[in-house]
């Protein structure tokens, strides 16, 4: 099985990022989200007009698309939980690498990391791309810096990688 992220656009612009002007820009930005991050995988940047996130029903800025072996789509995942992909691989992984798993569609707003990770983002952009965070995310820039000061406590459950049933094993 292989991974790709797929750069769609810049999230939460403000001061100190901008939204992209052409594709120039988009593709530098791509490179240094991909070193800030330090992705391991492909990073795949999509046209500026955002082609393949709209090809993929992109409701969300930053969905996980799960495809499988002939490029379908296994699990759309609007908001990134990495225990629910984790689950969602395994299942895709027991059909032969074929088909939908898990419904085919997770709508469910996993709120808890990105509460506690998720500052890293709308601080790339500024005073403004935080705030711009809150009002769209009623109060979410707040709520995420706040749980970016108790990650110590909370990454062991909210950044965990394996579902709890198999954590707790």
């Amino acid at each position: 099985m292989r991974f790709l992220d797929i750069f769609v656009r810049q999230n939460h612009p403000g001061e100190l990022r901008h939204h992209y002007a052409d594709y120039g820009e988009k593709l530098a930005g791509a490179r240094e989200y991909r070193r800030l991050e330090d992705l391991p995988w492909p990073l795949l940047v999509d046209d500026h007009q955002g082609s393949v996130h709209r090809a993929y029903g992109g409701e969300q800025a930053d969905p996980t698309i799960l495809l499988d072996r002939d490029g379908r789509v296994a699990l759309y995942q609007l908001w990134t939980h990495v225990p629910t992909l984790e689950r969602a691989i395994r299942a895709l992984l027991a059909q032969g690498g074929r088909g939908t798993v898990l419904g085919g569609v997770d709508r469910r707003p996993h709120l808890l990391a990105s509460v506690v990770d998720g500052y890293r983002g709308p601080r790339r952009g500024g005073r403004r791309g935080v705030a711009e965070y809150n009002r769209g995310g009623f109060g979410a820039g707040t709520l995420s810096y706040l749980g970016g000061l108790a990650k110590p406590l909370l990454a062991p459950i909210a950044l965990r990688s394996r579902p709890l049933s198999d954590v707790r094993r």
